[in-house]
């Protein structure tokens, strides 16, 4: 056997040692046989520094997997995870060899092994991403094996020439494989796969944070071993047994701490950490007890994990003190199993029993969440997404009245809650009474949080919850209702949602835009095709295309004001206390600065109305500030006030209206004129062609109105002035006639008049249709 060179890096015979330590049924002789066999197939070839032995890598993942207490097949399948991906034998070879489980395990390694993850991954490797998790779903052991992989070639990414492969290995270790090692419960995985991806994707960064925590370190030692005499000192007077030390704290995670608030590594705190592992529960809280008596607790930031453990079923007591010299103290307060949890996660059974069953973990349920994704999501982007979404992101625990926990991801709304629980609920979510306060279904959750919805047999899901669910499975329920309502249905949801895109992108009403220029874009920018505005229509209900992003196609540019849009915003609602309140928070939510935000109220105190004008990053932005306001308690209406269009309706107004007050005056100089012949051609033909303008003039300020005024669109009182001013007009014009005696056509006046009232009251008729 060829293991005397390998002992400069890893002694095998103290390997073996070490594992039948706590695999009592170890089996050497199968051991040295996987040792020998994947040496011998590794034999020639190298790691990228051109000097280690290739072979060094599947050892180094074994040591790794030992020191978690991993079970026998997973450390000789961690030995052979690369065999048949980069040697000649085969995965057939392997099976006869060491056994299905073990052919198994390496077959998911290496169907990870081809993915190099990236936002536009090809078909094939989201294939091979999906088969390693149906490979999950019927073993963990799989991920277990493929994380310490992962940690050993962080550990030697340096090697690695390219500075961009650096980066995307990074890249992808931070968005998939920490999230896993999260997921699973392994801490200490996660926070070393963490700190690894953060040296390379923020050098500096990472460098400033290392070297200014280790000179506190080092300032604060004789802080930290006083505090920790105290603590010993008043332990030992009440018999309680302690293991007290210091916490040494993951960089990345102070990082993301830093970033959240807006704070530079200049403003990182003076901060000691302290861990106590205690025997039993009962004596974590009574070591709670001593620490808060000794020290004064800053109350805020107590946390009970161990009453109320998190996803990945971490339990602790955190607490943080006033300590020596009044510095800042974290503490962390756990039994001896609650460390091996809170280190190793769902592989800490390994160190309970000593089959270390893992399978019936309920770490390990998420990648059941995944395989539902997979048959949700037709496309691979899809796929991708609701990787991110549902199960890579941060998760929080919120609770049902009963007490039941729910697992969503972090930013998860009253909504995702609901179809959590059932579809049902979800279709008939009306509101959600949050901590005992009703609140919207677009309420953003957050840990800790007990939840019920309140249910209405007549509300329906609407195409505009798409905007603030959040999870896939909430999505996927959203869709699969509206795909079963009627045709009419969908066709006046589909309108409503994209004529809502279509206003605050400025681009007048839909039925105005000839299908044949929207297919135009729609083609060139998603291939497809629509038969007409209806078939348009259903297949914007459907999902099948979004709304925003038709909008998009036709929208010009908008002209950018100190990185973002200017946008001016009307909000009309129910006069209530707490409502500026609400109105405003979805503003600050999602504008980068809000110019100003007047609001005033009705007469008799019953409407309030707010004009807000706001900076944000892209009308998509405005979108969300829409959907989000349209969940607020009491709001009517929303509509955004596209400047140009009101001041050229306000412009058209005056012209009118002075046209209208003049013309009288106009009529009679004209008349009365003596360079004018009063029977001539050319005098009626003047007299038509005014009478004529001012009817054009009401028409196009009618057309602008109604095209890119929404606010006025609406309007009962807008419909009654546009059909009675021609009336009025009319009237006016049979006074005129009789007091200047004008000699008109009747019958061109009566033709005037039937083509205004035409093109009003088809107007009116397209309205009624898609807004019923």
């Amino acid at each position: 056997m060829e293991k005397n060179k390998y002992n400069k890096y890893i002694n095998l015979e103290e390997l073996m040692e070490k594992s039948g330590k706590y695999l009592p049924d170890f089996d050497e002789n199968r051991f040295r046989k996987a040792f020998e066999f994947s040496e011998k197939a590794h034999r020639g070839q190298f790691r990228k520094d051109d000097k280690t032995p290739y072979f060094i890598h599947p050892l180094m993942v074994v040591k790794k997997l030992v020191d978690i207490h991993a079970d026998e097949d997973i450390l000789i399948a961690a030995m052979l995870h690369d065999v048949p991906e980069d040697t000649e034998h085969t995965l057939h070879e392997i099976n006869e060899l060491f056994g299905e489980k073990v052919s198994f395990l390496v077959d998911g390694i290496t169907k990870l092994s081809k993915v190099q993850y990236r936002h536009n991954m090809p078909e094939r490797q989201v294939e091979s991403l999906k088969k390693l998790f149906l490979h999950s779903a019927k073993d963990p052991r799989v991920i277990i094996i493929k994380l310490a992989d992962r940690l050993h070639n962080m550990s030697t990414l340096y090697n690695i020439p390219e500075s961009e492969k650096r980066l995307r290995i990074a890249r992808e270790t931070l968005e998939i494989f920490v999230p896993m090692a999260n997921l699973l419960g392994i801490q200490d995985y996660k926070a070393k796969l963490e700190d690894l991806c953060f040296k390379y994707l923020f050098p500096s960064e990472y460098e400033k944070l290392k070297n200014e925590l280790e000179a506190r370190r080092q300032k604060n030692a004789p802080d930290l071993k006083n505090f920790i005499d105290t603590l010993k000192d008043s332990f030992k007077k009440i018999d309680l047994n302690a293991e007290i030390s210091e916490r040494k704290q993951n960089l990345y995670t102070i990082y993301k701490k830093l970033s959240a608030k807006g704070k530079s590594l200049d403003e990182l705190e003076d901060r000691i950490t302290v861990r106590i592992i205690m025997k039993t529960i009962p004596h974590c809280y009574e070591a709670l007890g001593v620490v808060h008596g000794l020290f004064t607790p800053k109350i805020s930031k107590f946390k009970d994990y161990i009453a109320s453990p998190k996803i990945n079923q971490y339990q602790s007591l955190h607490t943080m003190v006033f300590g020596i010299d009044g510095i800042l103290t974290d503490v962390q307060i756990r039994t001896k199993e609650m460390h091996l949890e809170a280190k190793y996660g769902i592989a800490a059974n390994f160190f309970k029993n000593k089959k270390g069953e893992i399978s019936d973990d309920v770490r390990s349920s998420w990648v059941n969440k995944i395989i539902e994704i997979e048959k949700n999501m037709k496309a691979s982007e899809d796929f991708l997404e609701g990787l991110k979404l549902d199960i890579f992101q941060e998760r929080i625990f919120v609770f049902t009245p009963k007490g039941e926990t729910i697992d969503l991801p972090n930013k998860a709304t009253a909504i995702d809650f609901a179809y959590c629980i059932h579809s049902d609920v979800g279709n008939r979510a009306l509101k959600a009474n949050i901590n005992g306060k009703d609140m919207p279904i677009n309420t953003e959750l957050h840990t800790g949080d007990v939840v019920k919805i309140i249910i209405d047999n007549d509300i329906v899901p609407s195409l505009s919850w798409l905007s603030f669910a959040k999870t896939n499975l909430a999505k996927s329920k959203i869709h699969t209702f509206l795909k079963k309502v009627g045709k009419k249905r969908k066709f006046g949801e589909g309108h409503k949602i994209l004529q809502k895109e279509f206003d605050i992108a400025g681009l007048g009403l839909v039925e105005n835009i000839p299908m044949k220029k929207l297919n135009a874009q729609i083609i060139s920018k998603f291939g497809k095709k629509y038969k007409n505005h209806n078939d348009l229509y259903n297949s914007v209900v459907e999902g099948d295309i979004k709304a925003v992003d038709i909008a998009k196609s036709l929208r010009k540019s908008s002209k950018k004001y100190m990185g973002g849009v200017k946008v001016n915003v009307k909000v009309v609602a129910k006069n209530r206390f707490g409502l500026l309140k609400d109105v405003s928070n979805v503003f600050y939510k999602h504008a980068i600065d809000i110019t100003y935000l007047k609001g005033w109220t009705h007469s008799k105190q019953q409407d309030a109305y707010f004009n807000v004008q706001v900076l944000v990053n892209d009308l998509e932005n405005i979108g969300h500030i829409f959907d989000e306001l349209e969940q607020v308690d009491g709001v009517k209406y929303i509509y955004r006030i596209p400047n140009l269009a009101v001041y050229i309706s306000y412009g058209l107004v005056l012209l009118t209206g002075f046209f209208w007050a003049f013309h009288p005056l106009f009529f009679r100089w004209f008349i009365h004129s003596d360079y004018i012949d009063y029977n001539s051609i050319v005098t009626s033909l003047v007299i038509y062609s005014s009478l004529f303008l001012l009817f054009i003039l009401v028409l196009f300020t009618t057309y602008i109105m109604k095209n890119y005024l929404p606010f006025v669109r609406k309007k009962r009182l807008f419909w009654i002035v546009v059909f009675g001013f021609p009336i009025l007009a009319v009237s006016i014009l049979l006074f005129e006639l009789f007091y200047y005696n004008l000699r008109l056509s009747w019958l061109a006046i009566l033709i005037e008049l039937l083509i205004i009232y035409l093109f009003l009251g088809r107007s009116f008729l397209s309205f009624r249709k898609n807004n019923i």
